[in-house]
């Protein structure tokens, strides 16, 4: 028996250290590492038991899969024969429409330095068409842009020199359980904690306060609160006047902003606004940790600024304790690219939030060969089976995974990947401050090869000149290079984790910001150029019973589509019961009454967009007029939510607002429900 050290490589806050147990050759447990810093051995189900459940379960494809002729059925081949048939299909597309009729879906659904090495294949290709956004916090990342100049967070033991800790958006007791004993220990030391979330989520079990707006309605209540704090002086104005741009403006925005307007878009009660203003004004330090749902509406980008504002005018960024904590880019500069970005002679962008008519839409070239990589976009992107559509135009498409997913079904060619477990990387992510090796620690099953060999495999095969023939530590070693000033390298790092040497503790202690006036802005010139209102003003989501009171009618409930505490987006549905059967929809008893739906029943969910039967989850943990169902189960099994969301455009940074969305409700019987097929 042996245990490896080895690092979580999936997309959440903490990608956290592992001791892997191998017997007779074979994974048999995993548990948390107790000296890595992040997670100190504290894990999740989806690191204890489904990375295992995944890696050995019989589905897994351990070999490459052609779809043959008519039929569709799949045969396995070889990887030479793969490589040949890829090469020769690529090179053809390219030959007739030019290389960004070739498009890469890239996400980051495996984090690791060298998975980026698919996109050099493409970049020696000579280019290609890529998507540009952002599924997930594309939005809010530039919102901070245009606050701070880029985007950085307090270490998470910060926590502890708080006083008041607020979960705009944010779950930690489901998404990032590795906070909670901070959070717990904080409280024992006096501190309270707010939660602002329209669902009573699992961190109000922790919290002293939930307030509950109305979705997409967050900005209101920031600019209302915000009117609280200046008219009754619970401000910094010492902070205010050395490192703040654009004060008065923001004064003159909010004075417009009463809390009685707030309450009637947010439907929150007048003093409950009150109440937060003056807990959070009057509390020092006060520490506000966003989640990433509530910038997912088309007003996402605006309201994660009207929030900065609360902690720029209390004084509450620079200080221990304090921020406005989204996430950080502190390894930019530190990891160089090797993405070999200056090989492509040509590029074109495809925006994520609209990926699906962005992709059917496409001239000059057309799309014409897709390559899919780390992610599963006809379950993921909105608008589930327009993205079934243009999938269906491609000439050609190769997706890597371990299972036939939603996406791989599209293809005709699907190429199996090694599991973290079986395959050497270095892993980082942007909302804590470590970088960890992760060492094979089984050789792969079957035929499997790691992302890094699946393309340079195919890059050799090829000749590509801009797609070295270097083993895996060689281009680990060309991306750790600039970190070697500080004495890191990937033999430091083989001895275990090593924290960011550029991020500090407490970020902007200095007061310095990286925008154009070296101040926070509430009145960005830079948003101004962009076309955009310079202060973080509120506007209505797109589909919004306050902006179209006709259609609410028709579609009364808001849809939250949050995301699961057992599954990673899509990753692990197709392995339980749960994720094989009918999709809860959650609704409040009120709700379900005024709709004549029975617990348990089955109910047709409709949108502008497209119809979803599910099951009925009677709960008072969700508002009247918000329901939830959960992102990630697979279309294949009658799930796939995003069959119900739309394609717009945000205000700013081309995130994704998945959550800008109404529906009705539609209560059926169990035959009818077997006559009502989902899409798939």
């Amino acid at each position: 028996m042996q245990k490896t050290r080895t690092a979580c490589p999936l997309d959440c806050f903490a990608h956290c250290g592992l001791l892997a147990t191998v017997e007779n050759g074979r994974v048999t447990r995993i548990e948390g590492d107790p000296e890595h810093p992040v997670n100190r051995g504290l894990i999740c189900g989806k690191g204890r038991t489904r990375h295992l459940q995944r890696m050995y379960h019989p589905e897994r494809i351990t070999t490459p899969l052609l779809r043959s002729g008519r039929s569709g059925a799949w045969q396995a081949v070889s990887w030479d024969t793969a490589y040949e048939i890829i090469a020769d299909r690529v090179t053809a597309i390219i030959a007739r429409y030019g290389p960004t009729a070739l498009l890469h879906l890239d996400n980051e659904g495996s984090a690791g330095i060298l998975k980026t090495l698919s996109r050099r294949f493409f970049n020696a290709l000579g280019g290609c068409s890529r998507p540009t956004g952002s599924l997930c916090w594309g939005s809010g990342c530039q919102a901070q842009t245009y606050d701070f100049g880029r985007r950085q967070i307090h270490g998470w033991e910060d926590l502890l020199n708080s006083r008041l800790i607020v979960l705009w958006g944010r779950d930690p007791a489901s998404t990032n359980i590795h906070l909670m004993p901070l959070l717990k220990k904080a409280r024992e030391r006096g501190a309270r904690v707010v939660v602002i979330n329209p669902v009573r989520v699992a961190s109000c079990a922790n919290a002293d306060r939930h307030v509950a707006p109305r979705p997409g309605s967050d900005g209101a209540l920031a600019l209302a609160v915000a009117h609280e704090l200046i008219g009754n002086g619970w401000v910094d104005q010492r902070f205010i006047d050395r490192h703040v741009k654009g004060y008065e403006e923001f004064r003159r925005l909010v004075e417009t902003f009463p809390p009685e307007r707030a309450a009637a878009v947010t439907g929150v009660p007048v003093e409950e606004i009150r109440a937060l203003a003056r807990e959070y004004g009057n509390a020092r330090p006060a520490c506000i940790l966003f989640g990433f749902g509530l910038q997912r509406y088309a007003n996402g980008g605006q309201t994660i600024r009207a929030i900065d504002a609360l902690a720029a005018i209390t004084g509450n960024i620079g200080v221990p304790g304090g921020g406005a904590n989204y996430g950080g880019e502190h390894w930019t500069g530190l990891i160089a690219p090797i993405t070999g970005a200056e090989l492509a002679r040509e590029e074109r962008f495809l925006p994520w939030p609209t990926l699906a008519d962005a992709m059917l839409e496409a001239r000059d070239p057309p799309v014409r060969g897709i390559f899919v990589t780390r992610c599963n976009p006809v379950t993921q992107a909105p608008q589930t089976v327009r993205v079934k559509e243009a999938f269906a135009r491609s000439e050609f498409t190769v997706v890597t995974d371990f299972f036939l997913t939603d996406t791989a079904q599209m293809a005709d060619m699907v190429l199996p990947c090694t599991s973290f477990l079986e395959a050497e990387d270095v892993v980082f992510g942007s909302w804590n401050h470590y970088l960890t090796y992760a060492p094979p620690v089984v050789p792969p099953r079957g035929e499997c090869r790691s992302d890094f060999e699946i393309f340079a495999g195919l890059a050799r095969h090829m000749g590509l000149d801009g797609f070295p023939d270097l083993d895996g530590r060689e281009w680990l070693a060309r991306a750790l290079a600039p970190l070697a000033a500080y004495g890191i390298t990937l033999e430091t790092l083989r001895k275990g984790p090593v924290r960011n040497p550029a991020a500090p503790e407490v970020p902007w202690q200095d007061g310095v910001f990286f925008t154009p006036s070296g101040k926070f802005e509430l009145y960005s010139e830079r948003a101004a150029a962009d076309g955009l209102d310079p202060l973080p003003v509120y506007v209505e989501p797109v589909e919004s019973p306050l902006r179209d009171a006709v259609s609410a009618q028709e579609y009364p409930f808001h849809l939250i589509t949050a995301h699961h505490a057992g599954y990673l987006h899509s990753q692990f549905w197709n392995m339980t019961e749960e994720g094989r059967t009918l999709q809860r929809v959650y609704l409040h008893p009120e709700a379900a009454a005024a709709c004549g739906i029975r617990d348990g029943q089955p109910v047709r969910v409709a949108t502008r967009h497209g119809a979803l039967v599910c099951r009925a989850a009677v709960t008072d943990r969700v508002r009247r007029d918000t329901v939830l169902i959960y992102q990630g189960s697979w279309a294949a099994y009658g799930g796939g939510v995003n069959v119900l969301t739309p394609q717009y455009l945000p205000d700013m940074g081309l995130g994704t607002p998945f959550y800008d969305c109404m529906c009705r409700l539609i209560p059926l019987t169990q035959k009818a429900a077997g006559q009502v097929p989902n899409p798939s």
